[in-house]
């Protein structure tokens, strides 16, 4: 906390009446009715967060505690009571909820795609707002429906950072393959941590006003209207919004509509496996219960970047087609094979930089003179030969762009993969080192200090603050031999292990060792001289 200066100021301020009650009014609608109805977990939460007393096996609700947690939940509705003549047709609501399963597996595979800037700084690990939008027209959805969704994702920890760009984790990897009702509990669960009393209560009482983009992600609401499972959820019952959802979700098919004009349509839901091949080969159209997909040049190169062969390209296509392999296609995967590595590009081996060659004169002609590529800076090198001081995957990616036949090849002349498929490691989910040092010197302060030297120094505390406020106190002081006395004083100065103030009884001026004072006691107002 800011401005403390060691343990006894914090617990001061902890134990302040105020502190408690904003520490209540900050816990979500979740933790504070399970607080409410007493639940084990919840109880030993508040006992680590200073809201409960006792020991670990019987904490205690403080008294200020359990008034402000009743004061916060007095006006919230109960769900249970909420009309069902008002509610959102089921169906609709399902069909969001699948909507955003899918949705949250397509921004798990995006980050494959394309190398994803990101931001660390004081508000968290998190997308900036242009790559979010990118990714958002490549999803075909809003900006304001993927920030947050990526928000759940980082929190759940589904992708994170690695080599300058955010990357699946191996738990964003079995997310995108998990069924959707997995993909929407784990979303769901997400949602409810974060709701607030208020927004609870405003949605059951006016859904209209307050309805989100979140709320109608999930099927919460639907046009601003609450359906069966937000009333489930604002009853805390994920299990039964879960129960109900999946009985209501389409069948999945097992396979596609592959056209001859290269589009590729599913007729309902494939099976997360089948989406994730389809994927790798077809770029999405349109995401729907039935979902339409693209064949194309541009795809079928990238597939081929990532290290996949035409023979496996047909083999996918094959087995998912419930139409076979129109002739356009095996044309396009045919001129997408004798294209690839027509121009190729490595790194330079002395310089930083790449060299792009071909074995085709008039695509290097082209190159030399195409406005499209001149921000690469292509200068001619030899015989044969283009160099530039671009990177090897933004050279690529750029004449990629551009609709050269472009590949990547390593020093050896073996083509390899753009952009292999990188797996990012769990985010490291500890405090930050400023908060890690603050501890630990509060630890280190809290070992020093044996039980009386504790006492001690809230007594020289207490003193402290009466001092400051011109206040009186009353101190019971240990005269030895086992007897005792009562002062009242107001403290002059606190230092060296001794107080200083003047006897109001006596009206004398006293010092007493600060060790000698068992109990100090503070008035209600300043002493009035």
């Amino acid at each position: 906390m800011r401005g403390s200066s060691g343990a006894m100021d914090i617990a001061e301020a902890l134990a302040e009446e105020s502190a408690l009650s904003e520490a209540v009014a900050r816990l979500g609608w979740r933790d504070a009715s399970r607080l409410a109805a007493g639940a084990p977990q919840a109880l030993q939460t508040a006992r680590l967060r200073g809201l409960a007393v006792g020991t670990p096996e019987a904490p205690e609700l403080l008294s200020t505690t359990a008034t402000a947690l009743s004061e916060l939940l007095a006006a919230s509705p109960d769900a249970a009571e909420f009309d069902a003549s008002n509610l959102a047709p089921l169906p609709q609501a399902t069909e969001r909820a699948h909507s955003a399963a899918q949705l949250a597996a397509d921004a798990i595979a995006s980050l494959d795609l394309a190398p994803r800037a990101y931001r660390d700084g004081r508000g968290g690990l998190q997308l900036g707002a242009t790559t979010v939008r990118r990714i958002a027209a490549e999803l075909h959805t809003e900006q304001a429906v993927l920030s947050p969704l990526f928000e759940w994702m980082l929190d759940l920890g589904l992708c994170s950072p690695v080599s300058d760009a955010m990357r699946p984790t191996s738990l964003g990897r079995v997310f995108r393959l998990s069924a959707p009702l997995s993909r929407w509990r784990q979303l769901a669960d997400c949602w409810l941590a974060e709701l607030r009393v208020t927004d609870r209560t405003g949605l059951l009482v006016d859904a209209k006003s307050h309805a989100t983009p979140q709320t109608e992600l999930l099927g919460i609401t639907v046009e601003g209207q609450l359906s069966q499972l937000g009333v489930l959820l604002a009853q805390d019952d994920l299990d039964g919004a879960a129960d109900l959802l999946e009985a209501s979700l389409p069948d999945e098919v097992p396979g596609v509509y592959l056209q001859p004009d290269l589009s590729i349509i599913a007729p309902g839901p494939l099976a997360p496996a089948d989406e994730q091949e389809l994927q790798s080969v077809a770029s999405l159209e349109r995401r729907g219960l039935a979902s339409s997909y693209r064949l194309s040049e541009a795809s079928v190169t990238h597939a081929l970047g990532t290290g996949l062969s035409i023979g496996e390209i047909k083999a996918t296509l094959t087995r998912l087609s419930l139409t076979g392999i129109p002739q356009p296609v095996e044309y396009l995967l045919r001129e997408a094979s004798n294209r690839h590595g027509r121009v190729r590009v490595r790194e330079h081996p002395v310089r930083p930089g790449t060299i792009v060659t071909s074995q085709d004169p008039a695509l290097m002609d082209a190159l030399r003179v195409d406005a499209a590529v001149a921000p690469l800076g292509l200068r001619q090198s030899g015989e044969g030969a283009l160099v530039s001081s671009a990177s090897r995957d933004t050279v690529v990616l750029m004449l990629l762009d551009a609709r050269y036949p472009a590949s990547a090849e390593n020093a050896t002349g073996q083509l390899v993969p753009l952009r292999p498929r990188e797996t990012a490691p769990a985010r490291d989910q500890r405090p930050s080192e400023a908060a890690l040092r603050f501890a630990d010197a509060l630890h280190d302060e809290a070992t020093r200090l044996d039980a009386g030297d504790d006492a001690q120094t809230w007594v020289q505390r207490q003193l402290e603050v009466a001092r400051r406020a011109k206040s009186e106190v009353t101190v019971r002081v240990d005269l030895g031999g086992g007897k005792e006395t009562t002062l009242r004083l107001v403290p002059m100065s606190v230092s060296a292990g001794r107080l200083r103030a003047r006897d109001l009884a006596a009206d004398v001026e006293r010092t007493l060792p600060i060790r000698a004072i068992l109990e100090v006691q503070l008035s209600e107002a300043p002493e009035d001289q």
